[in-house]
């Protein structure tokens, strides 16, 4: 892995630091299965990878913004000569595999202009204080981009279930989640094309497309939202105890929001996809 980043991409470089910390101490947990958010992840990925604009047969791929490498291993899959995988969190890289990992930052890439085939930012772009900054420089080490966001306004019973029931436990956002988080740029197609036609990408297209991610049961949906980097705090200021105690209760809220609730049940995600070359 190279050194420490050059520049901040998610804004400040208090904010920045903050971040990088709270992914590394999720990383621990973010596989799948029920310790995490990596299945639905895992699913995303694959939905990015099948929307590339161009063919992945041997190509050189960045990773941007890899975290555990999920859109990585969903290039090699479907043919990639190799993956390099580009990130703030060094313990998110560590629980990688398949990729070559790199610790750098998404506005200040240590690779030379054009080197990489297809830059992947599955989710990464709304960790950035400017959007424009990382699709300006995804521009200058890649041919071509596929990215991904959560659709604006999309949301799931499960999710404001759980998030609730932590609240009652005495979670709150960190800050660098508050700055990032609302109304993000990142997610609005038309914002997203803009930008990339800005950095001098051309064939730009942003469209929303809906995932399924295979969660059904409260305890995975828990698992989803408890993984998340944002809850790392949460999760250090509660004894073994606390956190079981936090778990049942969001699963409990969980359950009741499926049977209750008109759009509930299984995770299907609105996610915006951006392609361009």
């Amino acid at each position: 892995m190279v050194g420490d980043p050059i520049r901040t991409g998610g804004g400040t470089t208090e904010l920045t630091t903050a971040l990088r910390a709270d992914y590394d101490a999720a990383a621990a947990g973010w596989a799948g299965g029920l310790t995490g958010p990596g299945s639905m992840y895992e699913a995303l990925a694959r939905s990015l990878v099948a929307a590339a604009p161009v063919p992945l047969a041997g190509r050189l791929v960045l990773d941007l913004g890899a975290g555990t490498g999920v859109a990585g291993r969903a290039a090699l899959a479907a043919g990639a000569r190799r993956v390099v995988g580009a990130d703030l969190s060094e313990g998110m890289l560590r629980r990688g595999r398949g990729e070559t990992p790199v610790l750098a930052d998404a506005v200040a890439l240590p690779f030379r202009d054009g080197g990489f085939d297809l830059v992947l930012a599955a989710f990464c772009l709304n960790h950035l204080g400017r959007v424009e900054d990382g699709l300006a420089e995804a521009r200058r080490v890649g041919a071509a981009i596929a990215a991904s966001a959560f659709a604006p306004g999309w949301t799931h019973p499960a999710k404001d279930a759980a998030d609730g029931a932590f609240r009652s436990f005495g979670y709150q956002p960190p800050g660098w989640y508050a700055v990032l988080a609302p109304g993000s740029r990142a997610g609005d197609p038309e914002v997203l094309a803009e930008s990339a036609a800005a950095a001098g990408f051309t064939r730009v297209q942003a469209r929303t497309v809906s995932v399924p991610t295979g969660l059904v049961t409260p305890a995975e949906l828990v698992a989803w939202r408890l993984g998340m980097a944002h809850y790392a705090p949460f999760l250090r200021s509660l004894d073994p105890a606390g956190r079981a105690a936090a778990r049942r209760a969001a699963e409990r809220a969980v359950a009741a929001s499926i049977d209750g609730a008109t759009g509930g049940g299984p995770l299907v995600v609105e996610m915006v996809v951006l392609t361009a070359s």
